[in-house]
């Protein structure tokens, strides 16, 4: 009987997390430093939902988009390394004891072994792809790096399912507050949350730019394969 109810506590707090439509700091702590960092979490996870899901596309249509794929990818390496950033600082305020943030709570215990393997899987993913696009295709060291990173890829794929799954909804409902409401526009910095994203993705547009000379090859290789 005790294990069916802790079945059923355990299950009723995974769905309390899926569909909150706001992060629980905004209910749960009168800090505005988390606040703070929720939102611009939020805003930071909306954002890469958004792109992951049309990068998504390009991988099921590598031949033909493998330039949108590189630069999409690339333009996106500055938020997820912003996100990943301010993640760690909220993981690091939690352990060392900050009461702001032990007031907010932690996340669910699945969430928190998640949450370390996914930004290792996220590192390991991005940079097998800067190191492919300067490789040359069909050599050995080419070969090596398309295994890690497709099997990274299966691994990555597999964690950021359940970390969409319980995040997605309250990070678009808490952005989509933070944008619309005036209640929010009054707190906490909401315009240096915008600009610092914006900027993110201005150095993600530039790196994409100083790197893309290098995906020629690449889409020479698949042109090539393609008439074949």
């Amino acid at each position: 009987m005790q294990s069916k109810r802790l079945g059923f506590s355990l299950l009723q707090r995974v769905f309390d997390t899926v569909f909150t439509e706001t992060v629980p700091a905004e209910e749960l702590s009168s800090s505005r430093r988390v606040r703070a960092v929720a939102r611009l979490l939020a805003l930071l996870g909306s954002v890469l939902f958004i792109g992951l899901a049309i990068e998504g596309v390009t991988v099921v249509f590598i031949g033909q988009l493998i330039a949108v794929h590189v630069v999409l990818g690339l333009i996106l390496l500055p938020i997820m390394a912003y996100k990943i950033i301010v993640a760690t600082y909220r993981f690091a305020m939690y352990y060392l004891g900050a009461s702001d943030f032990k007031h907010a709570g932690p996340p669910e215990m699945l969430l928190r072994v998640i949450g370390p393997l996914l930004v290792i899987t996220t590192v390991v993913l991005m940079a097998s792809g800067i190191i492919l696009v300067y490789a040359r295709p069909n050599t050995p060291t080419a070969a090596f790096w398309l295994n890690i990173h497709r099997d990274d890829f299966v691994a990555w794929f597999a964690l950021m399912v359940f970390h969409v799954l319980a995040y997605v909804r309250r990070a678009m409902g808490t952005s989509s507050y933070d944008l619309r409401y005036s209640r929010y526009h009054s707190l906490i910095g909401r315009q240096g949350r915008l600009i610092s994203i914006v900027l993110a993705l201005v150095i993600g547009g530039l790196l994409a730019w100083a790197i893309f000379p290098a995906v020629a090859h690449w889409s020479s290789f698949f042109a090539v394969h393609a008439t074949r």
